[in-house]
């Protein structure tokens, strides 16, 4: 998370996985490519094409998916409340009005191994019944981060929004 922007005019915050943590995503890729390699040379070639293709391409796609980045903007003269999702295949920008957003709030979701829970920011549009939920983001994370990007949404909407 990054706040780019925190004024009583405009609140513009970044969410993304930091990218040190997605090259460590990757970091297989490296062994699994060469062993992959290793086998073709040495003719297996069912083997070499599973490693190459199917480990490499499921990490892949687990990078491609990690790496989706959301930008939240709130903007008072807009009077616009803007999500801007980038992912390696696209780009996706939805507008609101801010004046109809209320609030952001936690979506949780427990594991059944074990008690940690993870958590999304929605944010809480109330121009319709019930109340329209939009995620900002397509993943949830344990710890206390999504909590303070609800904090931060939440203290500039009280600060500058008058209902």
């Amino acid at each position: 998370m990054i706040a780019r922007t925190d004024t009583p005019e405009r609140f513009e915050i970044e969410l993304a996985i930091p990218r040190f943590i997605l090259w460590f995503v990757m970091l297989p890729v490296i062994p699994i490519t060469l062993f992959g390699l290793a086998h073709l040379l040495g003719g297996e070639i069912v083997t070499g094409l599973v490693l190459l293709v199917g480990l490499n391409g499921a990490f892949l796609l687990g990078y491609v998916a990690l790496s989706e980045r959301t930008i939240l903007t709130l903007d008072k003269q807009t009077n616009r409340a803007t999500v801007h999702r980038e992912s390696r295949f696209r780009a996706r920008t939805d507008d609101y009005p801010l004046d109809a957003l209320d609030s952001a709030e936690l979506e949780r979701s427990h594991t059944s191994a074990e008690e940690r829970a993870t958590a999304k920011v929605m944010l809480v549009f109330r121009n319709t019944r019930p109340a329209t939920r939009i995620p900002l983001s397509g993943w949830g994370v344990s710890g206390d981060g999504p909590g303070k990007i609800a904090d931060l949404i939440n203290d500039w909407l009280r600060r500058n929004v008058p209902y």
